[in-house]
């Protein structure tokens, strides 16, 4: 890549996500939005991003644990290293499965030197029980995990910044969300719509006031009708206006501006 056009990316990514008055729409920061998907859509920014020394070091911690795809891995890695530049907090994660993409945020917070703790919820024993004319999973999905190695894991790369949570949602999240500092990110990724619509109801109060990030991995997915339909729910409760709708949906609580 020319020094000339990486110097340019440099340049537009951290001024695209400053909160400046006129960039900021119905609650929104539109232009880190387009930022951001215009870095996935652009092959030149795309590659800048997937060549980032802090990237590649990150991704490859996950090795073959993440579901997730190239872009939406990405865009993760774009919001922690510009959006989330003023903000102060931890970042919580429901549905983890395998740990892929909790290990990634925790390298990645790390090396951005941010004060961040990661908090990845999970039964780490398969989906719970869930309508079958609206899921289309069942609870023999994601269960093949060993909870003992992913603790072993984390040990192994001293990832002291993350914390596994084994249980359901309604059993650990509220507890956690008690007693954490404000949430600057949460990470959704449940599949289902009970899951969900929990994830969401539960974390909103606990955003930063500044406005948090809601980041929804499969809501999007032609499997997961239900975990978008729980975001459909959110959008109309609220009112609030997607900052992304690719490669994930993405949204701020409170709104900013």
């Amino acid at each position: 890549m020319p020094p000339s056009l990486q110097k340019s990316i440099e340049n537009f990514l951290p001024t695209a996500h400053a909160a400046e008055p006129s960039h900021v729409i119905q609650g929104r920061n539109v232009m880190a939005g387009y930022s951001r998907i215009s870095a996935l859509q652009v092959n030149a920014i795309t590659s800048f991003i997937a060549n980032d020394p802090l990237y590649i070091e990150c991704k490859a911690l996950m090795q073959e644990r993440q579901l997730l795809t190239e872009s939406r891995l990405i865009n993760l890695f774009l919001i922690l290293k510009y959006g989330l530049k003023n903000l102060e907090g931890n970042i919580i994660e429901f549905g983890s499965y395998r740990g892929g993409s909790a290990i990634f945020l925790a390298a990645a917070v790390r090396a951005l030197g941010l004060s961040t703790t990661i908090y990845a919820l999970d039964t780490f024993e398969g989906i719970p029980s869930s309508d079958p004319t609206l899921d289309f999973h069942d609870t023999r999905d994601f269960e093949h995990v060993s909870f003992q190695e992913l603790l072993e894991y984390k040990e192994k790369w001293g990832l002291t910044n993350l914390v596994f949570v084994k249980g359901r949602f309604e059993e650990t999240a509220l507890p956690l969300l008690e007693q954490t500092q404000k949430i600057i990110l949460a990470h959704i990724d449940c599949d289902l719509y009970e899951s969900t619509k929990y994830a969401i109801d539960v974390t909103l109060p606990y955003l930063h006031p500044k406005g948090g990030y809601l980041v929804f991995d499969d809501a999007l997915q032609s499997t997961c009708l239900g975990a978008l339909q729980a975001v459909e729910e959110m959008v109309q409760q609220h009112q609030l206006r997607a900052e992304q709708s690719f490669p994930h949906l993405v949204y701020r609580y409170p709104k900013i501006g």
